[in-house]
């Protein structure tokens, strides 16, 4: 799966604090829901008395809803009355998410203000998770960044209509053994999760092992070697999983450089 020229133009137009922050909102913060489904630290990270709901709303960006339960499974869905936290603009944001110092304002939500650790706790957790290849978390440190990867390519294409323009439809899956579920991608709906998905599948990416997926995620891997040894099997349209390695990759070099 390496890259191909499918954009050209995508370190200049994707530098933009603005679309840090998106990628943030859209791609980052909504995949600790998939996580605290597989991880018990994050879980434990993210528990509390009660359950907690959490809006972040960024100026002239968007918005990103997260609710937490006692247990601490998270869901990237609004609920009634969150804490509601209210940044000026994209940098502060981004200030917040990477561990700075920011301007930060609750807006609404008060009461739930002392839960706000459980957020912050379930973010160094996934940061872990991102950035260390500890033996005890290697698969989920591997299916992670993967998720993040597809979804920030989901926020890319949004953003990008004319890269959308020249992007095939299509369903794509990632398996490998070691996951904890498959990740999809539907690029006709610009929608990804985890799981198999209910769309026919155009494309299925499958590595043998996590060592497969650490080179990939590392621009590392030689695919036709791979293909050849049966470490990486594509299965379906090949064009298009090569297309996708490359906004994947370009996302996931931004996002690394905020860490």
């Amino acid at each position: 799966m390496q890259p191909s020229d499918t954009s050209t133009s995508l370190t200049s137009s994707t530098s933009s604090t603005s679309f840090l922050a998106h990628l943030y909102l859209d791609a980052v913060l909504p995949a600790l829901a998939e996580l605290s489904a597989h991880d018990a630290p994050l879980r434990a990270a993210a528990s509390g008395s009660r359950s907690f709901a959490l809006t972040l709303s960024v100026r002239h960006v968007g918005l990103c809803h997260l609710a937490f339960t006692p247990e601490g499974l998270i869901s990237a869905v609004s609920q009634p009355n969150p804490l509601r936290l209210w940044f000026p603009s994209a940098g502060q944001f981004l200030r917040t998410v990477t561990n700075r110092p920011a301007l930060t304002l609750p807006v609404a939500g008060w009461s739930q203000l002392p839960q706000v650790r459980r957020f912050s706790a379930a973010g160094a957790r996934l940061e872990a998770l991102l950035n260390t290849r500890a033996d005890s978390h290697l698969a989920l440190h591997a299916w992670a960044n993967l998720l993040i990867g597809i979804r920030a390519v989901t926020t890319w294409l949004r953003h990008h209509p004319a890269d959308r323009a020249r992007f095939p439809s299509g369903v794509l899956v990632f398996a490998c053994p070691a996951f904890p579920t498959p990740i999809h991608l539907n690029l006709a709906t610009l929608t990804s999760g985890t799981g198999e998905p209910a769309a026919p599948v155009t494309t299925r990416v499958t590595f043998a092992d996590l060592a497969t997926v650490l080179a990939e995620l590392d621009r590392t891997l030689d695919a036709p070697a791979a293909l050849g040894l049966g470490t990486l099997r594509i299965e379906g349209h090949l064009p298009l999983a090569e297309n996708l390695g490359l906004l994947m990759l370009k996302a996931g070099e931004l996002l690394k450089q905020r860490r």
